[in-house]
């Protein structure tokens, strides 16, 4: 018996148009301002690379405080620390990302800095997305793992000439879309699939029939983002640092999951905050989509050996395709470079004997040059062998995960899911675009260097003097060892950041190289 399994489309449109508003406008200057909010009891939410002594820092306004937070959340600290395999997290050493603490910031004030407002134009009418949603005649949605944005087709017919009068969308409105599946794999699978929510970048009518068509893309509200070109140094800071902070400016979250990479010095030059942040992560084998007023950044290797969510069978596959380069896979990289402080040049390799890579590059040292180099053979070899598939949607998968394909013979095995398009109308497919998994080249972090009878250690984001003084000294109230040795660096630092002084070391920044005496 054939499955009566069904599928629509669920749109959110209100008709209004959202702008963001800068300068005067309307005759309110809503340039960069400051104002002091009490912010009493907050929940924060812990991330990778948090310490409870610059929560502390952050929120109570010193790392010292950093007791107040533990006492207030020992229970959730402890339990989560068993749960990872630790007898205790020692007093609040140990946090880990996802963990909620409760911080009471009693009448602590909180400076913030607003930049940019956004504004809505129009009257919200709610209904308006029904109404489309009931014109819809066809609707696709393209899911992309990294370097370019999600987007969503919507086709409509007209027939009342609503949609191209009174009703026509305009620029910079906003789109929710979802996709809804009844009775899908078994009679009451029933699954709600979250598309995200786009800003229309285009609009077409035709007749006859009378029809409209709509483009939109998962970006930013703030069009700076990707259209207003920017020139400017970063120093000292990290690929996180520079991302957060363009995400800041563009009024979207980051979703940050990998290793930070320190950057020394780079040049934007008059290129967009998007094709600066994407091209940056490439550089460092960093995947980078937006999705749903968020920028999501993830290491590309640890998707690859993430576990395949769904096998895929050929009797699954209503078309598919496969493209195999005659070369093959490159089995390591010959890497020069040179070190723009030396101006020398030197020459490493990565990988084992065979088919080489080979590039030059500008670095900071070994480790900067061989990251890049280890991105650049590892993009080349995804394309390799490429497989393109059909089947009936299993909304499950989404891009950035992996899969098995089983009944091709040869070509079986894993696969990385670079892009889905889903398409609704005369039934709900996804096309699928695979590269098969290929061993990866990677690069081990060097150790911290020993120096005159100590160690070099450069911090990075989410850095601590307490937490770095319990890494070398099993001790994190031997920190005061630490900036006694670095105090110059510490404050001439902290005053390039806008500071009057380091607070005793409580600021130290992404890029800072500091002396670990050897323990007495």
């Amino acid at each position: 018996m054939e499955k009566s399994r069904r599928a629509r489309v669920k749109i959110s449109y209100d008709g209004t148009i959202t702008q963001v508003a800068k300068g005067n406008t309307n005759g309110t200057d809503v340039q960069s301002t400051q104002k002091e909010q009490s912010v009493g009891t907050i929940n924060y939410t812990v991330v990778s690379g948090d310490t409870l002594w610059a929560i502390a820092g952050r929120y109570l306004g010193a790392g010292k405080r950093w007791k107040e937070i533990y006492n207030a959340n020992t229970d959730i600290i402890e339990k989560t620390a068993k749960e990872h395999g630790r007898e205790n997290s020692d007093t609040g050493h140990w946090i880990y990302p996802g963990e909620v603490l409760t911080i009471n910031t009693g009448n602590v004030t909180k400076k913030t800095t607003t930049q940019t407002s956004a504004r809505t134009i129009g009257t919200s009418n709610p209904e308006l997305g029904d109404k489309m949603t009931e014109a819809l005649e066809s609707f696709s949605y393209t899911d992309i793992a990294s370097g370019q944005s999600d987007t969503i087709s919507i086709s409509m017919h007209d027939i009342d000439k609503e949609w191209m009068g009174n009703l026509k969308p305009g620029k910079g409105c906003t789109i929710g879309a979802g996709i809804i599946t009844e009775d899908w794999e078994d009679e009451g699978d029933d699954y709600s699939f979250n598309c995200g929510v786009f800003t229309l970048d285009e609009l077409s009518f035709s007749g006859r029939p009378l029809s409209c068509s709509i483009g939109a893309v998962s970006v930013p509200i703030d069009d700076d983002f990707k259209s207003l070109p920017k020139s400017r140094t970063w120093e000292k800071t990290t690929v996180r640092d520079i991302a957060q902070r363009i995400c800041d400016d563009a009024g979207v979250a980051l979703y940050y999951s990998g290793e930070a990479y320190q950057i020394k010095d780079i040049e934007q030059s008059n290129q967009t905050d998007s094709a600066f942040l994407y091209n940056l992560c490439e550089r460092y084998g960093l995947a980078m989509k937006v999705y749903s007023q968020k920028i999501v950044i993830f290491d590309m290797v640890a998707s690859e050996e993430a576990k395949a969510v769904h096998t895929i069978d050929e009797t699954d596959m209503t078309a598919w395709s496969y493209t195999e380069s005659i070369d093959g896979t490159y089995t390591g990289v010959k890497l020069g470079y040179t070190d723009p402080d030396v101006d020398e040049s030197i020459s490493v390799m990565l990988g084992d004997e065979g088919r080489m890579y080979e590039m030059n590059t500008q670095a900071y040292n070994k480790y900067d040059a061989e990251l890049q180099a280890a991105a650049k053979v590892n993009a080349a070899n995804r394309t390799a062998e490429i497989l393109n598939i059909t089947i009936a949607a299993k909304p499950v998968i989404v891009a950035s995960q992996c899969v098995e394909i089983s009944g091709l013979s040869a070509l079986d095995g894993k696969y990385y899911v670079d892009k889905i398009v889903h398409s609704v109308g005369n039934g709900y497919t996804m096309k699928l675009s695979l590269h098969r998994i290929q061993n990866a080249i990677k690069v081990t972090k060097p150790a911290a260097s020993a120096k005159k009878g100590g160690w070099t250690y450069t911090v990075v984001s989410g850095d601590t003097l307490w937490a770095i003084s319990k890494k070398y000294y099993g001790n994190g109230a031997k920190y005061n060892i630490i900036y006694e040795a670095n105090q110059d660096i510490i404050e001439n630092t902290a005053k390039q950041h806008g500071k009057k002084d380091s607070g005793n070391g409580h600021w130290i920044w992404p890029g800072e190289v500091l002396t670990i005496p050897a323990a007495e």
